[in-house]
């Protein structure tokens, strides 16, 4: 489970900005947070958003959630071109890649295949 911070720091080493594991400086972590909110916001609306913003995150959906952030801030952070293509494939045009594969871990049905027994 990753929180709001974890999940900045985590999208800061995606971009980049910060080294891995050293925390991130007042300016890339304000911008950060705004990505997190964004992201967030824009999952509720859809209906995604299956934990309280303030709580911890499912660690499923932690590695598309931080790859949006990273692509909502990528111009605001500067993000060099190769960089910018590898996110871009991550979570494909508009982010539509990283939220299909968060709809499907959200709506994975449960399929029994067990035998039924007959009482």
């Amino acid at each position: 489970m990753a929180s709001k911070a974890e999940a900045k720091l985590r999208a800061g080493e995606l971009l980049k900005v910060t080294p891995i594991g050293v925390a991130l400086e007042e300016p890339v972590s304000t911008r950060l947070g705004e990505a997190y909110d964004e992201v967030y916001a824009r999952l509720q609306v859809l209906g995604l958003a299956i934990w309280a913003s303030s709580a911890e995150m499912p660690d499923e959906i932690t590695p598309h959630f931080v790859a949006l952030m990273a692509h909502n801030k990528m111009d605001a952070l500067g993000t060099s071109a190769a960089r910018y293509q590898r996110i871009l494939i991550k979570v494909g045009d508009n982010g539509e890649k990283a939220i299909d594969n968060i709809r499907e871990l959200v709506y994975q049905t449960f399929v029994d295949e067990s035998e039924p027994e007959d009482y």
